[in-house]
């Protein structure tokens, strides 16, 4: 048995060249974090708006300043700031929303007028600015996944660090904005359909257009208004393509595929209903057969839990048909479809006995994200355990790590609890 090392890719390069060229920047760094501090910030009270900044200004993130628009008009916050390695998108974005523009994160972490920012860059930078910023005394709205496929380490290290600092981060996992699973949670506790042992849940389209981006301009280069370096990171240093800046989730450098791009959407719901914590063995399976790119269009996840249960995680792009998340019971079933199912919209709990009444709870904000932000907003002030916090986000990345490791390597992946690591057998 080995080790894996979720550091970084560690799979085609090593970080020593992006570490030695980080290295000058250390001491500056250390300088930065230093400047704020828990004891330093305050709360805003509740007439007080809230600063957004937007780390990460591209397709996704187009959404959230909508929804944080609609929000600054009802009083909830300011929209002050944003930040991308590519100028013509910074550019609109901040005429947009009328905030200032910055080319690095560490630069809009630093404005006092920041109060929360939003993370909406490739999935390898989400765990790193989401520690800058928690360290920089701000709270988080990071998009899912918590961290690259290859970063176990820092998700981990972003829960220590939240904790550490007192900071509140929301993950991007809409799918939990609803009051329902509350009750689902209670009819599990109360035993109506026994010791859950068995669970399916699957993520179905037709395309791959979510991966493949829109490029703006084809002839765009590095350079002053396209910082390439900077999208790198810790990434292999490979020579720049204009697919990989604009269509980065088709590579395994810089996103999962459908693990930890949709399958996170439907697991998240199943893990908070079930108070799951972190996997025995995962088995990940799938493959590349229909869109040409390298990240796979079928996904399957196998991830069994010690004493149960065993969770099926079931992916297609190339069919369209759902599939109901279904909760098996050793005494009944709990089985809902998502926001584009057209029948049953919500949840059914029904036990195997008859004397007991089947209950149906509708869905009451399930995918909504606007939901997801006000939820955020509100915690922001009032320190309470958002919808979609990060304790539970670390632990729900790691078996979608495991199955695109299992995928990868053809291998079994475990978990050791003790060391808190990803083993490859």
């Amino acid at each position: 048995m080995r080790k894996f090392n979720t550091t970084g890719n560690g799979l085609r390069s090593s970080r020593r060249d992006f570490l030695r060229k980080s290295a000058a920047g250390a001491a500056a760094a250390s300088l930065f974090y230093s400047t704020f501090t828990i004891a330093d910030e305050k709360i805003k009270g509740a007439n007080e708006r809230i600063g957004v900044g937007f780390i990460g200004t591209g397709g996704r993130c187009g959404a959230h300043i909508g929804i944080c628009l609609k929000l600054k008009e009802q009083g909830r916050c300011e929209t002050v700031a944003v930040c991308d390695v590519y100028a013509p998108r910074v550019k609109s974005a901040a005429e947009r929303t009328g905030g200032k523009i910055y080319r690095h994160h560490k630069e809009l972490l630093a404005d006092p007028k920041v109060d929360v920012v939003c993370i909406a860059t490739p999935d390898r930078h989400h765990a790193p600015q989401a520690i800058d910023a928690v360290r920089a005394g701000k709270d988080v709205y990071c998009e899912k996944p918590l961290t690259h496929w290859s970063q176990f380490d820092l998700a981990r290290q972003l829960g220590e660090e939240t904790a550490k600092h007192g900071r509140i981060v929301q993950v991007g996992t809409q799918y939990v904005a609803d009051d329902a699973y509350a009750e689902i949670r209670r009819a599990i506790a109360d035993d109506v359909i026994g010791k859950v042992v068995h669970v399916q849940a699957g993520y179905f389209r037709r395309g791959d257009w979510g991966e493949r981006m829109h490029i703006p301009d084809a002839n765009a280069q590095p350079g002053p208004d396209l910082d390439w370096e900077q999208f790198l990171g810790d990434a292999p240093q490979v020579p720049y393509d204009v697919s990989r800046f604009f269509q980065w989730r088709m590579y395994w450098d810089y996103a999962g595929g459908p693990a930890t791009d949709l399958l996170v959407h439907v697991f998240t719901p199943v893990f908070c209903a079930l108070d799951l914590g972190f996997p025995q063995r995962v088995f990940g399976g799938g493959g590349t057969f229909e869109y040409e790119r390298e990240v796979p269009d079928q996904c399957n996840i196998l991830v069994d839990y010690a004493g149960g249960p065993s969770v099926a995680l079931l992916n297609s792009l190339s069919n369209y048909v759902p599939l109901k998340t279904v909760l098996r019971g050793t005494k009944g079933i709990i089985d809902w479809e998502g926001i584009d199912g057209k029948e049953n919209k919500g949840a059914r709990i029904v036990s195997f006995d008859k004397k007991v009444p089947e209950k149906f709870i509708p869905w009451r904000g399930m995918g909504d994200t606007g939901k997801l932000w006000t939820n955020f907003l509100d915690c922001v002030k009032s320190r309470e355990r958002p919808y979609s916090p990060i304790d539970i986000a670390v632990k729900v990345q790691a078996p979608l790590n495991m199955g695109i490791l299992s995928h990868r390597e053809s291998k079994v992946v475990l978990f050791d609890k003790e060391k808190q690591a990803i083993e490859m057998r």
